[in-house]
């Protein structure tokens, strides 16, 4: 998610243009790990790709967070020529977070305004829907959160027929349980494993957000690590769950992640500028760039694709952050994982 001195480095040149999408051959040369190609590129610095959310057809929704509350998509990203375009600005807000489907073609979208130096100003989140299932996208607002204070992740309860999401809350260490249709939003669930550790140099807790075989996942960016806890049908903690510690990275950040097919876990590392990932017993390896790689540097969050052209692609956005204090335009990265298992 936000990376407090990445967004100094990034507060020039905000004038917000698209590329067209780029045409790579997928390489093994020029960083380490599976192959990858860049499959779109803002032409901009001051851009920053925050999200993604895969629709059923394929397409992927991404969120930006800088430089405005825009939603966009990336059609067929699988194609030669993928076409790039925007869906839609939340002109009531400066930026935007996490993105979840809760029902097909239907998305929340979590939204706040932001300091010049990353902090969210207090009592400015709230809470979206986005429907793509009309002839142009609609959205609403679900609620405000004012207790909320650097909402993050975000994901759907998959047994609510999209009525509760959960949200996670970085700064607080907690985690929110919210009705989609009414509005209604409680804490059910505050643990030290959600909370950044006292005098962490970036007090970033509990960050990427995933519900997986009936237990919630989440990564904490300030302690590396990866959690689960046990839920129930309804989203909320499981009688008797305990905090289970899935994998500590080697890295000095951890962002948001995905589950394949198989159960393993797919995470940025943002400022680590790579992909790792973490197998059911706690391993994990880097699969895609290094600390002084540029391919997904300052990689925000992956997401796989869902058809059977693009079922063993990950996709990676990045906030435009790069290795030795430098910057490129945010943009979107396909990493090539058939065969890896």
């Amino acid at each position: 998610m936000i990376l407090v001195n990445s967004l100094l480095a990034l507060a020039t040149g905000i004038s917000l243009a698209v590329a067209s999408p780029l045409r790579h051959a997928y390489r093994a040369t020029n960083h380490t790990g599976l192959p990858a190609k860049t499959v779109f590129q803002f032409n901009e610095t001051g851009t920053w790709f925050e999200n993604l959310a895969v629709r059923p057809n394929g397409d992927l929704v991404l969120t930006t967070l800088m430089p405005s509350a825009s939603v966009w998509t990336l059609k067929r990203p699988y194609a030669p020529d993928p076409e790039f375009a925007l869906l839609h600005t939340f002109i009531e807000t400066p930026g935007l977070v996490g993105i979840a489907e809760t029902k097909p073609d239907t998305f929340v979208v979590l939204s706040a305004e932001f300091e010049g130096v990353g902090d969210p100003v207090p009592g400015s989140y709230s809470i979206w829907e986005l429907s793509l299932r009309g002839a142009s996208p609609a959205a609403r607002k679900i609620s405000d959160l004012p207790e909320v204070q650097l909402g993050n992740g975000v994901t759907s309860v998959p047994s609510c027929n999209g009525d509760i999401v959960l949200i996670g809350d970085s700064f607080a260490g907690s985690l929110w349980r919210l009705n989609t249709t009414s509005g209604t939003h409680e804490s059910v669930l505050a643990v030290a494993e959600m909370a950044p550790p006292a005098g962490a140099a970036l007090p970033i807790g509990i960050n990427g957000l995933k519900i997986h075989d009936g237990y919630v996942y989440w990564s904490n960016s300030a302690t590396v690590a990866i959690y689960r806890s046990k839920i129930d049908a309804n989203g909320y903690p499981a009688a008797n769950a305990t905090i289970e510690t899935i994998a500590t990275l080697d890295s000095p950040f951890v962002d948001d992640f995905a589950f394949d097919a198989q159960g393993l876990l797919w995470a940025a590392t943002n400022s680590d500028n790579k992909v790792d990932v973490v197998r059911p017993d706690g391993s994990f390896e880097t699969v895609v760039g290094g600390a002084t790689e540029d391919i997904v540097g300052g990689d925000t969050a992956v997401a796989f694709g869902r058809t059977l052209q693009d079922r063993n692609i990950l996709y990676v956005t990045t906030s435009g952050t790069l290795p030795n204090n430098r910057t490129e335009p945010a943009k979107i990265v396909a990493v090539n994982r058939a065969g890896f298992y």
